[in-house]
């Protein structure tokens, strides 16, 4: 998505300028604002696994959909296997606005955007991924690393993004970009 979009790329870069080429700490990985809108922005739109499901150990209710409107609640037996998907909660105009389709990194800067429920990167409540803090802090790493070692980060794949969705989401074209040394 950085590749298609050079003002946001050049928007990383100089956020990790003050870096000055060196390797950033843990801290200063954590302070780098802009990286982390990308990644939220990135697994909103392109979550790694789209869909899950989860199945009910007792007899609960959840709080809403049931009823004509989706509002009311809902019994669940317990055994019921209760599916979702993240893909489409992650596109949804009542919590992301109308242009919920677009990689729009800033959607996230003044940390009001905190959906709780409708954003599910790394699933949540008890069964969260244990790997969250450890994925998040390896990709912003690799960000920053990169954004320092490359001045140009050029699209080579002609068309839009398009996704390959099976048990996991990635690009069908896979990655083809070019990298200009800084």
């Amino acid at each position: 998505m950085l590749a298609k979009n050079p003002a946001m790329w050049d928007k990383l870069r100089q956020e990790v300028a003050f870096l000055q080429g060196r390797t950033p700490t843990y801290e200063e990985l954590r302070s780098l604002k802009y990286v982390h809108c990308c990644m939220n922005e990135s697994l909103r739109l392109h979550p790694v696994v789209p869909r899950n499901e989860r199945e009910a150990v007792r007899d609960t209710v959840l709080p809403l959909g049931g009823g004509e409107d989706g509002l009311s609640p809902v019994f669940v037996p317990k055994g019921t296997i209760v599916g979702y998907c993240v893909y489409a909660m992650h596109r949804r105009v009542d919590i992301y606005g109308e242009d919920a389709e677009e990689f729009r990194p800033e959607r996230w800067e003044d940390g009001k955007l905190l959906p709780r429920w409708g954003y599910l990167p790394f699933n949540g409540g008890p069964r969260i991924c244990i790997g969250q803090r450890y994925a998040l802090t390896e990709a912003a790493y690799v960000i920053a690393r990169i954004a320092q070692e490359f001045q140009i980060l050029e699209s080579r794949d002609p068309g839009p993004w398009e996704e390959s969705v099976a048990l996991t989401l990635c690009s069908r074209n896979g990655a083809k970009v070019a990298l200009t040394p800084a």
